[in-house]
């Protein structure tokens, strides 16, 4: 008896777009057909292989491209009603990495949180785009502090940074805010590290450490 196995998404089926995935959200679907997102797009003009200058300027404005989408997809939502701060820590290399932190308003001692390393593929975006500081509002009111790392992107806006130095960025506020975590077996189990559209979690007081400012 022989078992045919078909690979999921576009890698059983290179012509299938999102508006026919039996596995997409409806409701998402609806919120991103208005910009044309919701099937297959159009070819890069430029090649993984191509000049290095083509890439960038090419990551440049696919950024610019996102982050309009992502201010629209946010606007006229209500507002959530969390406490926001920033803090700036020092990066491995001696560079400045900023900490966009949101908490549950008038609510103080040892929290859960969630260490947040926004999407982009370490290449585009940043932690303080709407989408993703919508994203953490709604984490932090649900009773979680919620770290944002405005880590260092290979391309757009913030300058072009080879990898591993946004990783880099991530681990310091990381290796922070491990190290100060309670010790005990019921505080310890209840970290946790993952990668869902870039984020990672964990539990303490957060507050990371390191040495820096705080707004």
């Amino acid at each position: 008896m022989t078992t045919t196995v078909i690979a999921p998404g576009r890698l059983g089926n290179p012509g299938l777009e999102m508006r026919g995935d039996p596995r997409a959200d409806p409701r998402m679907i609806a919120a991103l057909a208005p910009f044309g997102l919701d099937g297959a797009g159009a070819p890069a003009p430029v090649a993984a292989t191509g000049p290095r200058a083509d890439r960038l300027e090419f990551a440049l404005a696919g950024e610019a491209g996102f982050e309009a989408v992502f201010a629209a997809l946010v606007d006229g939502l209500p507002e959530v009603d969390v406490e926001r701060t920033t803090e700036t820590i020092e990066g491995g290399d001696g560079n400045p990495v900023t900490l966009h932190i949101s908490r549950p308003r008038g609510v103080s001692g040892p929290l859960p949180g969630v260490l947040h390393l926004h999407g982009g593929g370490m290449v585009i975006l940043q932690a303080a785009g709407p989408m993703y500081c919508r994203i953490r509002d709604e984490l932090a009111a649900t009773g979680l502090v919620v770290v944002g790392v405005e880590f260092r992107n290979g391309a757009g806006v913030l300058g072009a940074h080879p990898f591993p130095a946004g990783l880099d960025d991530c681990a310091t506020p990381w290796r922070g805010c491990t190290s100060t975590a309670p010790r005990s077996a019921s505080r310890r189990s209840r970290w946790r590290a993952s990668r869902v559209g870039a984020t990672s979690a964990w539990p303490r007081r957060c507050g990371p450490s390191g040495t820096g400012s705080s707004t």
